[in-house]
């Protein structure tokens, strides 16, 4: 038989007759040895589900600070999107209106192509 860990600290409270029958109802559908055993195990798991909870708090926090740096780099990869196509506008227009990468004063390539010079 398994060693348990010596339980030594004892914990009263009182129940009504009714929560009495209750409680030993509920020790013999769930398989409890005794009343003491369903009340460890459910103040047991009342802990442990405060622990998960407090966890999943500070999860849920480091979620919000996650998706506030990620909308602050989208935010900043746009602004970069943005300034890119304007610089690349105005250099489009330079193009057109120099003619390509001739120099100023050059005739277009089309006036230059088949020339002996």
């Amino acid at each position: 038989m398994a060693v348990f860990k010596p339980r030594e600290r004892l914990v009263y409270f009182r129940i009504s007759e009714d929560e009495f029958r209750q409680f030993s109802s509920v020790c013999e559908q769930g398989g409890a040895r005794s009343v003491s055993d369903l009340a460890r195990n459910a103040v047991q798991r009342l802990i442990a589900d405060g622990q998960r909870q407090r966890e999943g708090h500070e999860v849920e926090e480091k979620m919000r600070v996650l998706e506030n740096l990620i909308a602050a780099v989208t935010e900043q990869l746009h602004l970069l999107a943005m300034s890119q196509v304007r610089e690349g506008a105005g250099g489009a227009a330079g193009l057109q209106a120099g003619g390509g990468n001739a120099g100023a004063g050059s005739p277009p390539m089309s006036q230059t192509a088949g020339r002996d010079e």
